[in-house]
């Protein structure tokens, strides 16, 4: 039988939770010089959901494809398809 610690180990370094999304995200867009805090980002189903002012706003709008494709490199093929 496997020790219960043994077991949990294989689920430690799970990449899939929220904070660790959110720090892939962001880590995407400060390399396009868009500065963006962690707590400005909500993840809901498919959708990136960003509060910043509006320039930057714009700035992620106008890469949207560029950083869509970045986002999809880093966490998966169909994770997010959308940025708000």
């Amino acid at each position: 039988m496997i020790p219960i610690q043994q077991l949990l180990e294989r689920f430690r370094n799970l990449p899939n939770t929220e904070k660790v999304k959110k720090e892939a995200i962001i880590e995407i867009f400060n390399k396009a010089s868009l500065p963006v805090k962690i707590n400005q980002i909500t993840l809901s189903k498919k959708t990136i959901l960003i509060k910043t002012p509006p320039i930057i706003k714009t700035e992620i709008i106008l890469q949207k494809n560029k950083l869509l494709k970045q986002i999809e490199k880093a966490l998966g093929e169909g994770v997010y398809t959308e940025i708000q």
